[in-house]
């Protein structure tokens, strides 16, 4: 391991951890999880979440990691779906927009005083769909081709299950960009870096004090080169070792679990 990259590890404040296939897989905590956590706040380093996940509320996140014994407050998590809700008030005010989206997720945008309509909306906004109907997909399709402003809130294609990969955002709205021949204004999530940019503002820390943790290299460790922070892959997940050969996605780090990560920043 570049000893190099070790001494930058040991420099950084704080560490932005992808969720499912790095902090726990199958509801259940990765090894060094806890451990990693804890040396963290032993040396008063800072731990958050980041997931493009953009079905669920904070409230929902709030609970199932609760559910793992680990608890956490809502300023340590950051949801792609909830986040692309601060950067459009942030960017163009509070707007009229048409969700694409679950109520859960219809709540947190009208927390930022967006107005969710049926009807003449200014923005167009899919996130990952759990109740879509085809009536949703169709007055989406209408008001982009009217010429309101389309965003999704990330580029997965598919979510996976138990059961095999589902339609995620990406794929939901693709069926919007071939319906009125137009591909999305903004793309938001992993690997685009606004969202971890909005992070690194909110904590006040500079890209070089920040590490993205995360097991997929085309969104989680992609997304901290864009944003030119320090990244580190664990093996905990989707990325294999051997995927490193062929990849032109490099991480800075590799680690086999949050547990081996731990061990670079102690010794």
């Amino acid at each position: 391991m570049d000893k190099g990259k070790i001494k930058s590890l040991k420099k950084v404040k704080l560490f932005v951890l992808d969720i499912d296939g790095t902090f726990y897989v199958s509801k259940k905590l990765v090894e060094g999880a806890q451990r990693f956590s804890n040396l963290l706040k032993k040396h008063n380093k800072k731990l958050v979440f980041l997931t493009n996940n953009s079905n669920k509320s904070k409230k929902e996140y709030l609970e199932e990691f609760d559910s793992l014994g680990y608890p956490i407050t809502e300023n340590e998590i950051y949801t792609a779906g909830i986040a692309t809700a601060e950067y459009l008030k942030n960017e163009f005010g509070a707007k009229k927009i048409y969700l694409v989206g679950t109520p859960s997720i219809i709540e947190e945008y009208k927390r930022f005083g967006h107005e969710i309509v049926e009807e003449s909306p200014q923005i167009v906004v899919v996130t990952f769909d759990k109740t879509l109907t085809y009536e949703k997909l169709a007055k989406a399709s209408i008001f982009v081709s009217k010429g309101a402003l389309f965003v999704a809130t990330n580029p997965d294609l598919n979510c996976p299950s138990e059961d095999g990969p589902i339609p995620d955002t990406a794929a939901i709205a693709s069926s919007i960009s071939k319906a009125c021949n137009k591909e999305p204004d903004i793309v938001f999530g992993k690997p685009e870096p606004k969202i971890l940019e909005m992070i690194m503002d909110s904590f006040k820390v500079f890209p070089y004090e920040t590490c993205m943790v995360g097991d997929r290299l085309y969104t989680d460790i992609l997304i901290g080169i864009r944003a030119k922070t320090l990244t580190a892959l664990v093996l905990t997940g989707e990325a294999k070792l051997e995927d490193l050969n062929n990849s032109p996605i490099k991480p800075d780090l590799v680690a086999k679990h949050l547990g081996e990560l731990s061990d670079f920043l102690e010794n």
